[in-house]
C-alpha cells in the first residue's frame, strides 16, 4: 500500500464509491476456495499470511536481512530485492520500465500513515486504503509498490491499464511476486484494487497460484490441508504398500513427499481424481480381487472410510477422466477381457452408473489405455499403447464417442512406459503433458503442446518398485 502523498487527490475521488464498489464487485466475482494450505503465521516465512484479522506476531516485528534496493533509499528483504531487480529487467526489456515507489515500512511508519488516512477520510474508508500497524505486508519486508518509471498514473488504479501494469499482472509470478490486491476481490481482501502492490511469496507459490487461477492469498490459505494437495501432485504406492504423495513444484519437479496411507499392496491400478467434485483429490482404487473402491479425500487431511462402488473388475483395464465434455464428475472408460471398450458414467460423485450408451469400441485387446487431451481442443481423447510400442491417438468428439477419422500414430517405443497420467500445470501456467514410469525405473514427463510433443525429460529415478496412480 502506498506511502506517497501524491495519491491523496486520487484517493479523495475514490471515497464516495469505495463502499459501493466493494459490495458490487465482491458479489459479482465470487471464487470457490482453493484446496491449498493452512495459513502461515511465521513472520520470517516468505509465505506469512498477514491480513486485517491476522496481525504479525510480534506486532512490532522487524524483518530480517533488510537491504537497500540498488540506487534508492528503499529497503526490502534480500531475496525480494534480488528478484525485484530481475523483474524490473524483464519489464525494461519488454518496453515497460518500472521503479520502486514504496517498500519496507516499520511499525511506527505504518502507524503514522494509517493515522493520516483516518484523519483525512475517517476510519471506515481508511481501513480500505491502509493497514493498521502490525497488520501491514510492508512491515514484513516482502511487499513493494511499483510504478511506471516515467511517473505516469502514480499509485492509481489506472496503473493496471498501462503497459507496466499489464506486464506486471501477466509476468510477476515468474519472479516470485503476486498482485496482492486484485480488482474484483475487495470484499475478500478488505482493500481497494491496488495493481501496484506486489507481494513476494517465492516462485513456487506464485507459479502455483497463477497456474491454478487462485486470485488472492485469502483463497489460497483457506485452512485446508488435504493429503493430496492438488491434481498436479503425483501419488504412488511402494513395494511395502505405503501410499505417498509428491506435491508439484510447478516448474517440472516435486517437493518432498509425504506419507498418506498404508495397506495398498493389493492394488491393480489407482487413480487420483476429484471424484465428487468438492475441490479435494480422492483416490479410486482397482484391486486385484476385482473390487473398485473410492477413498474420499478430507480437507483436513486423510480419507474417509472406503466405499465399494463396484465388483467384478478384475479382468478390466480402466482409465479415469472427463470422457463427456462438460461433465461435472470424472467417469470411467474400461476395456473388458474381450477387448471391448465401455463407458461408465459417474452421475452423482458416488457409485458408477450402468454402462453408458453401450459399447464404444472393440478390438482393444492389445492396447493400454490413457485419457488425455492430446490435440488440446478441450476433449479428452484415448491414447492407446500397442505391444510394439506405438502410441495411437483416438480422438474424442467430447460426447463419449470417437471422431470418425483414421487413428493416428503419435509416438513410438512406449512399450517401456507404464502407468501414464495426464497432468496440467506441471511446468507452470498453461503447460500440459503426460508423466509415466518406465520399466527401467525412471519417472519421465512428456510435454504436450498445441503443435504436438515437447522435449521429454526425466523427473526422477529408482521408481522400479513403485506403482504410480494415474
Amino acid at each position: 500500500m502506498p506511502s506517497s502523498t501524491r495519491v491523496t487527490r486520487f484517493r479523495a475521488r475514490l471515497v464516495s464509491v469505495v463502499v459501493l464498489c466493494c459490495a458490487l464487485l465482491g458479489g459479482m466475482l465470487s471464487v470457490q476456495p482453493a484446496t491449498a494450505a493452512v495459513p502461515v503465521g511465521d513472520p520470517n516465512s516468505y509465505h506469512v499470511f498477514v491480513t486485517k484479522s491476522r496481525p504479525l506476531n510480534p506486532l512490532n516485528y522487524v524483518a530480517p536481512d533488510l537491504v537497500y534496493y540498488p540506487g534508492t533509499s528503499y529497503v526490502l528483504r534480500r531475496a525480494v530485492s534480488a528478484n525485484l531487480q530481475n523483474l524490473f529487467a524483464g519489464a525494461r526489456n519488454a518496453g515497460a520500465p518500472l521503479s520502486v515507489v514504496s517498500a519496507y515500512r516499520s511499525y511506527g511508519e505504518q502507524a503514522g500513515l494509517y493515522n493520516n488516512y483516518v484523519a483525512m477520510y475517517g476510519q471506515a474508508v481508511a481501513d480500505t486504503l491502509s493497514a493498521k500497524p502490525g497488520h501491514s505486508e510492508h512491515q514484513t519486508g516482502l511487499a513493494v509498490d511499483v510504478g511506471n518509471a516515467n511517473g505516469s498514473c502514480g499509485l492509481g488504479s489506472c496503473f493496471g491499464n498501462t503497459a507496466g501494469g499489464q506486464w506486471v499482472a501477466a509476468n510477476a509470478y515468474k519472479y516470485g511476486f503476486i498482485v496482492r490486491y486484485p480488482d474484483g476481490y475487495q470484499s475478500t481482501t478488505g482493500y481497494t484494487y491496488e495493481p501496484w502492490h506486489l507481494r513476494y511469496v517465492g516462485k513456487s507459490l506464485a507459479t502455483e497460484m497463477k497456474t491454478r487461477g487462485i486470485p488472492t492469498l485469502e483463497h489460497y490459505f483457506d485452512g485446508s490441508n488435504p493429503s493430496i494437495k492438488t491434481p498436479t501432485s503425483l501419488t504412488a504406492v511402494d513395494s511395502a504398500g505405503v501410499l505417498w504423495s509428491y506435491p508439484a513444484n510447478w516448474s517440472g519437479g516435486f517437493h518432498s513427499r509425504s506419507r498418506v496411507g498404508s495397506g495398498w499392496g493389493g492394488l491393480k491400478a489407482g487413480f487420483a481424481t476429484d471424484w465428487n467434485a468438492d475441490g479435494v483429490q480422492d483416490v479410486l482404487a482397482q484391486w486385484q480381487d476385482g473390487r473398485l473402491t473410492l477413498y474420499r479425500g478430507l480437507r483436513a487431511g486423510g480419507f474417509q472410510a472406503p466405499i465399494t462402488i463396484g465388483s467384478g473388475w478384475g479382468a478390466h483395464e480402466i482409465t479415469v477422466g472427463t470422457w463427456w465434455r462438460g461433465s461435472r464428475y470424472p467417469s470411467v472408460v474400461t476395456k473388458d477381457g474381450a477387448g471391448r471398450l465401455w463407458h461408465y458414467a459417474n452421475n452423482t460423485g458416488g457409485a458408477l452408473s450402468s454402462k453408458d450408451r453401450g459399447q464404444i469400441g472393440s478390438g482393444w485387446q492389445n492396447l493400454r489405455l490413457t485419457l488425455a487431451d492430446f490435440d488440446r481442443d478441450g476433449n479428452q481423447d484415448i491414447l492407446g499403447t500397442r505391444t510394439n510400442g506405438e502410441l495411437v491417438l483416438y480422438r474424442s468428439n467430447g460426447q463419449a464417442r470417437f471422431i470418425a477419422e483414421n487413428r493416428r500414430v503419435i509416438g513410438s517405443d512406449w512399450q517401456h512406459v507404464a502407468e501414464v497420467r495426464a497432468v496440467s500445470g506441471f511446468q507452470g501456467p498453461g503447460s500440459y503433458g503426460l508423466t509415466g514410469r518406465t520399466a527401467a525405473g525412471a519417472l519421465k514427463h512428456y510435454p504436450i503442446t498445441r503443435n504436438g510433443w515437447g522435449g521429454s525429460f526425466t523427473v526422477g529415478t529408482g521408481w522400479q518398485s513403485y506403482r504410480v496412480l494415474e
